[in-house]
């Protein structure tokens, strides 16, 4: 007999929160209460992984999955979109979309909530082959997009309809206009297909991401050329990125999570690591400094 209570006791222990859970689901109902949180998820890699041997491994695929769990009390639904029509439908208010790796702006200010920052993220470099890099510019670090445009060499390539900047899409605007050497690829692989003509000697620089520039070299098999990431003069060396919610309660209420789910993940290795899992050894050495002194963790 004994035995008996002792399982019945342990079924009702398990029973009683999901009969919580499902009665608070209940209320919801009845309430009209909507606990739906739509993610936009980037099909631009390696942000987020959508194919191949490194799919679910991008830079906000873990971290992702990590922050829904803790808002556990929502119904998270993943969906597929471009950052363009993930913006447009968090300042359309119609639904809750949240936005895991945004960067902030003041126009996007007044119709999204911002979380903390929760990573910094290497902004755009200028990317050469090796071989140009050391005969022509001397091994520098930095490279000024003007002056290289002005000296009228071979191609620059950029994707099409693509923004890189306020600065630098002024620079490209000028450039274009003036009859300047530039090539344009287009489509969701069209950064691909630029990193794929640089390294054939098709094109010489091209403006990417350095986390993209190592995807690129970790999933493209045999590359004819080794490519080097230059800095561009007078840009910062990173960008904060962030948490970006449709600007209504439940877009506050989301934030408020994300914030506290950040003060744990912030200091962690794993964090960290995201990033520089995605950058070459130069780069993630950089990197690391800069995310210590940004967040201020002792090191």
């Amino acid at each position: 007999m004994a035995k008996i209570w002792m399982k019945l006791t342990a079924f009702i222990l398990i029973l009683l929160p999901l009969l919580s859970l499902a009665d608070k689901q209940d209320v919801d109902n009845r309430q009209g209460i909507d606990r739906d949180v739509i993610w936009s998820i980037i099909p631009y890699a390696p942000i987020h992984i959508l194919e191949g041997s490194f799919k679910g491994q991008g830079i906000a695929d873990t971290y992702l999955k990590k922050a829904q769990k803790s808002l556990h009390h929502y119904h998270h639904i993943n969906q597929i979109m471009t950052p363009a029509r993930a913006w447009h439908q968090i300042a359309a208010g119609e639904s809750t979309v949240c936005h895991p790796s945004a960067l902030k702006t003041a126009e996007r200010e007044q119709y999204a909530y911002f979380s903390d920052p929760g990573l910094i993220t290497p902004v755009i470099r200028a990317l050469m082959r090796r071989d140009i890099w050391e005969k022509y510019f001397q091994g520098r670090k930095t490279l000024n997009l003007r002056e290289y445009l002005s000296m009228n060499r071979g191609p620059l390539g950029i994707v099409s309809h693509r923004s890189y900047g306020e600065v630098v899409d002024q620079v490209l605007l000028q450039a274009m206009r003036g009859g300047k050497n530039i090539v344009q690829a287009s489509g969701r692989y069209g950064s691909r297909q630029l990193y794929e003509m640089l390294t054939n000697s098709r094109i010489e620089l091209m403006l990417e991401y350095p986390w993209v520039s190592s995807y690129f070299k970790k999933t493209l098999g045999i590359i004819k050329a080794e490519v080097v990431n230059l800095q561009i003069s007078d840009f910062p060396r990173f960008s904060p990125a962030y948490v970006a919610c449709t600007r209504n309660e439940k877009g506050l209420e989301i934030i408020k999570g994300i914030n506290q789910f950040l003060k744990q993940e912030i200091p962690t290795v794993n964090n960290r690591r995201r990033m520089t899992d995605w950058l070459d050894d130069e780069e993630a050495a950089v990197f690391e400094q800069d995310y210590f002194e940004f967040f201020k963790i002792a090191h």
